[in-house]
């Protein structure tokens, strides 16, 4: 039944951010913080528990990845990583406005190129990367907090200098540009692309957890990674050798490789069983 309502009030707040973002583009600045806060307050308001409000998320990776999809999705997870920080209230609500609109300027990237399913060209992607710069035009002078402006432009920095589109190291990012970097990184890797099928997440983990002391703050994603990992307890999941079994319990050290009861009572300890991965999460 929750999960049933979650859908709708998810499904509704697609529709209402289509329209929103459209809009807005229409209307140059004019930014209704309000109105486009509303389009995620149901989910986040009604449902306390925010690793329950994960496990559901996890359970709508059947969308179509729309700009708006994902827009929405970075909105939750980062208002979710704002809590688990220990964000005031208006903190978490400026980081849920970072998530609706840090994407706003792929909605003036051409189509054929944000939906091209082969390998992008050196001059397409050039094209792509210009979103970031294209958002912040949208936004620029608009009537809201200078740190959404900033995580529309820098949301693709990375904290040893490898990101765009200016190169900054972590001590010159702010810190709700590099939140908003997390979220977009984990929903991007865990979703399906036109190009390739969504990743399995204990792998998305695996891989990021690999970063969270290069391209990423350690301080935004141990929290974040440990958490998205505690959030899988109880799930299905399939291992690398056919067997199926329940995650029980997630090793704080080798966040992607928990402990899985399988069949007859088995307990299986991924962080000793090199041999062994989980490659997908069975709903």
């Amino acid at each position: 039944e929750h999960f049933k309502e979650f859908h709708a009030s998810y499904t509704k707040d697609i529709e209402d951010v289509t329209l929103k973002l459209n809009s807005l583009i229409l209307n140059d600045n004019h930014v209704d913080t309000k109105e486009l806060l509303s389009t995620t307050s149901d989910i986040l308001t009604k449902y306390d528990n925010t690793l329950q409000i994960f496990d559901m998320l996890h359970c709508m990776r059947d969308m179509d990845d729309l700009t708006y999809v994902h827009c929405i999705n970075v909105a939750i997870i980062a208002s979710i990583l704002g809590k688990w920080l220990g964000y005031s209230e208006e903190d978490v609500k400026v980081l849920t406005l970072c998530g609706i609109l840090h994407d706003i300027g792929k909605l003036l990237v051409p189509n054929e190129i944000l939906s091209k399913p082969d390998r992008l060209t050196a001059n397409e992607y050039a094209i792509i990367k210009e979103h970031v710069n294209l958002g912040y035009q949208i936004v620029k002078d608009a009537d809201i907090d200078e740190r959404v402006k900033s995580a529309i432009l820098l949301h693709h920095e990375k904290c040893d200098g490898s990101g765009y589109p200016m190169g900054l190291k972590s001590e010159d990012i702010p810190d709700f540009a590099k939140i908003i970097t997390i979220a977009d990184i984990y929903d991007a890797m865990t979703s399906s692309r036109i190009y390739r099928k969504a990743l399995c997440p204990f792998h998305v983990v695996r891989d990021m957890e690999q970063d969270a002391f290069t391209k990423f703050d350690p301080k935004f994603s141990l929290p974040f990674l440990k958490n998205v990992a505690t959030s899988y307890i109880g799930n299905n999941v399939k291992l690398s050798d056919g067997r199926t079994g329940e995650v029980v319990l997630i090793n704080e050290h080798a966040l992607s490789r928990p402990i899985v009861k399988c069949e007859g009572n088995e307990f299986v300890d991924l962080s000793k069983e090199r041999n062994l991965e989980i490659v997908a999460v069975l709903q």
